[in-house]
Formats: structure tokens, sequence, C-alpha cells
């Protein structure tokens, strides 16, 4: 692949898969008394503003909003770019954030992506496809006093809270299914390994959702007098709580998951043994009688016995005797 393939600095060009989304805008004006929706990004009232962006496939019309708010460019490109890393930026002009998502809808998970840009008085938030995710926040705007009363950063917080919110529910799912998954091996000695692995990988999923906003927000917070109004900072201790307490129990999950595995593996690892030593038991078995077929099978001129009239009779009975001491004895001893 050539250089001329690379995005350059500053390009921007959408890098997701929902190219068929329109472009749409909601921009909340809110203030104490004060509760505005609109569909354009400029503000058109003294107050604080959260404007959210969902369709990222109208660049020119995304980029009227880079302008008007003067973000850099290269804040800008990886708003586009739906492949970033969770991070948490802090400059003296915004913070700038990243977040892959996972969350529940009808009892299946979904994963999504979300890049924000919070100013002194205005957040808005970038979205591939409709953040079901976010629908509390409709219902905070016209119920929550404390949301209109407060700065900006709290509704940041708000934002975290119910991504965070969506995180623990899908953990709750997930370690339900390793509690199935343990039960299951527990009793039966098996496991569906396509399934069980699919629970792996989402656990391993959501750890990385989480464990890199966890760190970034505790530096974050390191610069609070930036953006972040003291009041609000008790919020945040509190969020920061929900996160650790979270990747705590991921990692959790994570070595029962392990142990889960191992348990499996020995499992299977006994059964074939099992079946080996069973296998080798019955070979044992066969090999004094076939010892005796091949003595009296020889083709010797004088051989009395096989000429007494009940020796087959005598032969088999001999066989069985044998066939059924032995089998006696490795029973008695528990080789079987």
């Amino acid at each position: 692949m050539g250089l001329s393939s690379y995005l350059r600095p500053k390009t921007m060009m959408y890098t997701g898969k929902h190219d068929n989304v329109k472009t749409e805008i909601t921009h909340y004006q809110y203030g104490v008394e004060l509760l505005d929706i609109i569909k354009e990004y400029e503000p058109t009232r003294q107050a604080k503003h959260y404007i959210q962006v969902v369709g990222l496939s109208d660049v020119d019309q995304l980029k009227k909003i880079r302008e008007f708010y003067q973000i850099d460019h290269l804040v800008f490109e990886d708003v586009l770019n739906v492949n970033q890393r969770n991070k948490i930026e802090l400059t003296n002009q915004y913070l700038f954030g990243t977040f892959n998502i996972s969350y529940l809808e009808n009892k299946q998970i979904k994963n999504d992506y979300l890049s924000l840009i919070m100013f002194n008085d205005i957040i808005i938030s970038f979205h591939e496809t409709t953040p079901v995710y976010l629908a509390p926040l409709e219902q905070l705007f016209t119920e929550y006093k404390e949301l209109k009363e407060k700065n900006i950063d709290f509704l940041l917080y708000e934002i975290l809270d119910i991504i965070t919110d969506g995180h623990l529910d899908v953990y709750d799912h997930l370690d339900y299914m390793v509690n199935q998954f343990e039960e299951e091996i527990l009793e039966t000695k098996n496991i569906e390994q396509e399934a069980f692995y699919l629970i792996r990988k989402q656990l391993l999923k959501l750890r990385n959702n989480v464990s890199p906003v966890y760190e970034q927000l505790e530096k974050i917070m390191l610069k609070k007098e930036l953006l972040f109004n003291n009041d609000n900072i008790p919020y945040y201790d509190d969020l920061k709580d929900h996160l650790q307490r979270l990747e705590l129990r991921l990692i959790q999950s994570k070595e029962t998951t392990n142990h889960l595995l191992d348990l499996h593996i020995n499992n299977q690892s006994n059964k074939m043994n099992q079946i080996m030593a069973t296998l080798t038991l019955f070979s044992a078995i066969f090999i004094p009688l076939s010892f005796l077929t091949g003595f009296f099978g020889m083709n010797f001129v004088y051989f009395e016995v096989l000429t007494y009239e009940h020796a087959l009779i005598f032969f088999v009975a001999v066989c069985a005797i044998i066939a059924g001491a032995m089998f006696y004895i490795f029973k008695k001893k528990k080789w079987l």
C-alpha cells in the first residue's frame, strides 16, 4: 500500500459504515427557567447548550459546525474517525472525549461510538446513529431542576453516568451468563465452547471500554480548575467510584472465566484419559484370550486336546473365567 492511500492530517473523512444516516441536529438551550429545543447548531438565546449531532456522513455540514465553534482540525478528524480508542483530553478551550459504548437493548448487547466536546457553556456530542442509550437525557432536561441550575460540566457528568449505568447493566447480564456456564460445567462437566468464547470476548470489550475512562478521568480531575465547577466534583468522585467498582468486578469475572476454561480443559482431559484407560483395560483382558486362541489354533499333527469331544465348551469356559476374573480384579482396584 502506497503512502498516498493513507489519510493525511486534517483530512475530513467519515470512516464509519452508516453513510445512509442523514445528519440531524437536536439543540437543547436550557437554563433555570428555560428549555428550548431547536434543530440548528447556532445558539439563538443566551443559555447553556447541549447539541446532539446524529449522522456523520454529511461532512460539509459538520465542517460548518467546526468552523463556527472553532474546533481544531485534528480534533474534528478524530470525531469523524470512529475507530478511535477511549480517551479524554483537556485543553484551555475545551474538553474532548471519545468513547466506545456497550448497552443492553431487548436483552441484546449493542455497541456504539460517541465523541463529544465541552466548552464553558456548550456540549456537542457526535453520533453515527440515534443514541438510544442517551434517551434518559430528554426526561432529565424536562424534569430534573438541578441539571438546569448547575454548570455545563454537570451535564457531562450525567452523560458519563448514563453510559456507566449502561455498562453496569451489560456486566450484570454477562455475569449472570457466566454463572450459568459455571453451573453447567459443574453439573455436566461440559460447556458450549462457542457461546463461552463470545462471553469472554464481550467481557474483554467491556473492560476496554471502562478502564481507560476511569484512568483518564482521574487525570482530568487534577486539572479540574479549567472547565469543572468545584460544586460538581463530588459527583465525579462518585462516578469514579462506580467505574472503579465495575473495573474490579470485570477483573474478577475475567479470573472466573479463566478458571472455568481451565476446569473445562481438565474435564475434557480427564474424560479422554478415562476413555483411554477403559480401552487399555479391555485390551488387557483380551491379551490372554488372544494367546489361548493362537496357541490352540496351531496346526500340530498330534494335538490330542483338540480331539476331545467337549473341547470347545471347555475352551470357551476357560476364556470366560479368565475374562471374568480379570474384570473383577480391575473393578476391585477401581481401574474401571
